[in-house]
């Protein structure tokens, strides 16, 4: 078992069938904070549209809490794009890449309050620049909660099927403006 005070940062979760999203204020409790990257490629959309409508959801099913903290909070769970591109395989929090735009957040509730399900972010704009410039859409999700029970398990892209993130997309010619 890896001592977390000083292997947390090179922890890698590749293959992992559920993340956790979490911060929290306590620094001594650094191996609490968790964020997810993800990327789409989007191969799949046909040249020459334009980005209508761009949706991510994602599943969750538990959350940290209960016990001497109390009921768990909601968390405002915020996604960006990132400008690199990274290999999950080495992915670590230490060598993770930073934040090209901040593109809003959703707010989830514990499983307790509002019991397990989709949660969904707009990520039109930052799908459409993706597109525009030719890459995948990469993004991270991550929150900025204080108290120590904020963390929210979603399944994962790996071993969760049908549960995993989806990327709903709607688009059109570029006339349909």
């Amino acid at each position: 078992l890896a001592n977390h005070w000083d292997a947390w940062g090179e922890a890698n979760y590749a293959g992992y069938a559920q993340i956790n999203i979490q911060n929290q204020w306590d620094i001594a409790d650094y191996p609490c904070f968790s964020k997810y990257y993800v990327t789409f490629p989007l191969d799949s959309i046909p040249a020459g549209k334009t980005i209508h409508e761009a949706t991510l959801a994602m599943t969750l099913f538990g959350n940290a809490g209960g016990g001497d903290w109390g009921q768990p909070p909601d968390s405002f769970i915020q996604v960006a794009s990132v400008a690199e591109a990274w290999d999950e395989q080495t992915l670590t929090w230490n060598n993770a890449p930073g934040v090209r735009e901040n593109y809003g957040g959703t707010w989830v509730q514990p499983v307790q309050t509002a019991g397990p399900g989709p949660y969904r972010w707009d990520v039109s704009r930052a799908l459409a620049g993706a597109y525009q410039a030719g890459e995948p859409l990469r993004l991270v999700l991550y929150s900025i909660d204080g108290e120590r029970h904020t963390g929210k398990y979603f399944w994962s892209a790996d071993g969760a099927g049908e549960h995993g993130p989806t990327l709903a997309v709607v688009w059109g010619e570029d006339s349909d403006n």
